[in-house]
Formats: C-alpha cells, structure tokens, sequence
C-alpha cells in the first residue's frame, strides 16, 4: 500500500523523476510477491503469471515516457508501445484465469466493450490514427474483465479488480483530452493510479495465492 500511495501521488503531482523512482515498485513488490508462490503452481501458470507482471512494468514504463514526452509523434509512439505491452498483460491474465475454469458470459463481454466504446470515441477525436492498436488494446481488456467477472463466487475481489482495471484505463483517455483544469487533472491521474494499483493487487495476488492442480 505504502509503494502505491508513494507512486500515486508522484503520478499527480506530474513530476516526472519521483514518478520514474516510483512507479516500478508496485510491481515489482507484486512480482517478488508471486515469485515466493512459484512451487505451488505448474510451469505454464508460472509463466503466464511472469508475463503479465512483466508486460505490465514495461507498459508502466512506456506510458510514463508518454506522460512527459514533449512531442506529439513521441506521445503517440509511446502510447501505442504501451497499449501493445499491456494487450500481452491482459492476454496473460486471462489464460490464468481461463486455465482456473472462469469463462467470460457474452453479456459481461458485450457491456465491457460498450463502456469502452465511450473513450474510443473520444479517441477517434483527438487521435484517430491510435485507434487500430488501442482499439485491439480495448478489446483485450474487456476479455480480461469479463473473464474475471466469470471467477467462481469465492474470487469476487478478482472480478472488482477487472472491474477497477477497466475504470483506470478509461479514465486515462478522458482526463487527457476532457479535462484541462490542472487540479481535476491531478485528481484524475490520481484515480487513474490508485485504481490500476488497486487492480493489479487483486488479480495478482488472487491468481497467485490459487494452488494449481494441474499437472502441467
């Protein structure tokens, strides 16, 4: 908690070297954290679990890149590097969760993608040219929040973490280009933060805590 809060308000107060000094630890202490639960998982769990953590700092990093990049060509550059690197994240997450018997229903599904439509409207506005990688990057974060939403009952802090991710990553697009007083957009990135921070403790701490019975 200590490690997001420091990061969040780094994140909101936009100033760029607390943000880099900070940002990386969440998940880096949620890494270590699924790390020392290795030997109660099958080597495919470990992996997919390695590579959502893994996808997921390096998207961390090329979103701060774009966060504080001057140019608009180097904005762009970094957001579609990011969105790419956590489409793998999602992916990764929802195999974990698929290979554990969630399934996504088709109404869960089509609700997550209607929610996002919002900001690929937005989008299409502001920065069109985005919307073929973003747009793929939204529909796998719909599958990963709909796959969470179909945990068993006793997993429903996973489904508020699918749910928590989708709130983060809409708000971002909405703050960048809706909001242009500077306080409502240090208190959206804060939200932005505290709420994917948030999402990443419950589905990986909830995946990774789950003993894998296969023998894989």
């Amino acid at each position: 908690m200590a490690l997001a809060t420091a990061a969040t308000v780094a994140g909101a107060a936009h100033r760029r070297r607390p943000a880099a000094l900070t940002k990386p630890l969440p998940l880096l202490f949620l890494g270590v954290d699924v790390a020392r639960h290795a030997g109660t998982r099958s080597g495919t769990d470990n992996a997919l679990l390695a590579g959502a953590v893994a996808f997921s700092a390096a998207g961390d990093r090329a979103m701060l890149l774009e966060e504080f990049a001057d140019e608009p060509a180097d904005k762009d550059r970094r957001l579609q590097l990011g969105a790419s690197l956590f489409a793998g994240a999602q992916l990764c997450l929802t195999a974990a969760m698929m290979r554990r018997g969630a399934r996504p229903s088709g109404r869960g599904l089509l609700a997550r993608t209607a929610v996002l439509a919002e900001s690929a409207t937005v989008l299409a506005v502001h920065r069109p040219r985005l919307l073929p990688i973003l747009g793929g990057y939204g529909n796998s974060l719909a599958l990963m929040s709909a796959t969470a939403a179909g945990m068993r009952p006793s997993r429903s802090a996973m489904r508020t973490g699918g749910l928590l991710f989708l709130a983060s990553d809409l708000t971002i697009i909405n703050r960048r280009h809706l909001i242009n007083n500077p306080r409502l957009a240090a208190a959206g990135e804060a939200w932005v933060l505290a709420s994917y921070f948030a999402a990443q403790w419950l589905l990986l701490t909830g995946l990774g805590s789950e003993p894998d019975n296969d023998d894989d």
